[in-house]
C-alpha cells in the first residue's frame, strides 16, 4: 500500500521559484482553497 506525506504551505511572495522547487523534490499539489496550497508526495520506504 502506497503510503504518503503531505505538506500546508500559505500564500507565497516567490511563488513560482518555490513551486518549483516543491516539483523538484517530489511534491504534488493536490488543491488550493483560499491562496492555502496543499501537496502530498509518496513517502520512500
Amino acid at each position: 500500500m502506497k503510503q504518503y506525506e503531505y505538506k500546508i504551505i500559505t500564500p507565497l511572495i516567490n511563488r513560482e521559484e518555490k513551486l518549483n522547487q516543491l516539483g523538484f523534490e517530489g511534491w504534488e499539489l493536490v488543491t488550493v482553497d483560499s491562496g492555502t496550497m496543499y501537496f502530498k508526495r509518496e513517502t520512500k520506504m
